[in-house]
């Protein structure tokens, strides 16, 4: 879910959703999951090392996340309705990706998709430097960002956090790695009971964000692949082009 959740098309917001739908029987805790698995799936990462770019700098690339979910327990099964969006238990979502420099910073903003589904994300992050790097040294940034879902009717999502981040360059390749902590505020309305009132379940939280990954610079293309360990470990890949 790494891009897991996202705003639903403007043209579906008088449409029924359906792939979001939380069943009556669902618990306080199994709720809590799901939330975390999505918080940890919208958060808005642009998949690249923290730095700043020149103001001539920028980078516009695709991403593929996977966060791994079981379908079978009652976090899942009690909260959606459409299994078409999983392969192999992962939830794999397409992201498109722009950078811009700032020249003290870099700004990046982020779009994503859930194939099968209107199931969208939008999102911010901004890298701060806090030293350049050199020949011997690596360059250290702070990285913030945000994220929404919209467009899901019942389920409303938003995350924000921040993470420090050290990367090395050595010739074409960039290794990096970030630690951080992640904040998340998640409210779902159950489906209505007959005759019954509405109820709505809530959960707000931190969680640690670990990432460790890889920025290899080719000719044209710029390749990136990274590991995040929060509520459970996701993978990304990303191509892009840019300087």
């Amino acid at each position: 879910m790494a891009a897991l959740f996202a705003a639903a098309p403007l043209q579906a917001q008088n449409e029924t959703d359906t792939d979001i739908a939380f069943d009556p029987a669902i618990t306080q805790e199994e709720f809590e999951q799901f939330a975390r698995l999505a918080a940890q799936g919208i958060y808005a990462t642009p998949v690249e090392p923290a730095r700043a770019r020149g103001l001539l700098g920028f980078d516009i690339g695709v991403v593929a996340t996977a966060v791994p979910v079981d379908t079978n327990a009652g976090y899942w099964t009690r909260s959606t309705t459409n299994d078409d969006f999983t392969i192999s238990d992962h939830v794999v979502v397409p992201r498109l990706t722009v950078s811009k420099g700032l020249s003290f910073g870099t700004i990046s903003a982020m779009y994503s998709r859930v194939p099968d589904t209107d199931i969208q994300v939008l999102g911010a992050a901004y890298d701060m430097p806090l030293t350049n790097g050199g020949i011997a040294s690596p360059t250290i940034a702070l990285r913030g960002a945000y994220s929404q879902l919209r467009g899901i009717d019942n389920f409303d999502l938003t995350t924000y956090g921040v993470e420090l981040f050290i990367s090395k360059g050595f010739g074409p390749i960039t290794p990096y790695a970030a630690a951080g902590y992640a904040r998340h505020n998640a409210e779902g309305i159950l489906d209505a009971i007959p005759d019954g009132p509405e109820i709505r379940l809530s959960d707000e939280g931190n969680m640690q964000r670990y990432t460790v990954g890889v920025k290899v610079s080719l000719f044209i293309p710029k390749l990136v692949v990274e590991a995040t360990q929060g509520e459970e470990r996701s993978y990304a890949a990303k191509i892009s082009l840019g300087f």
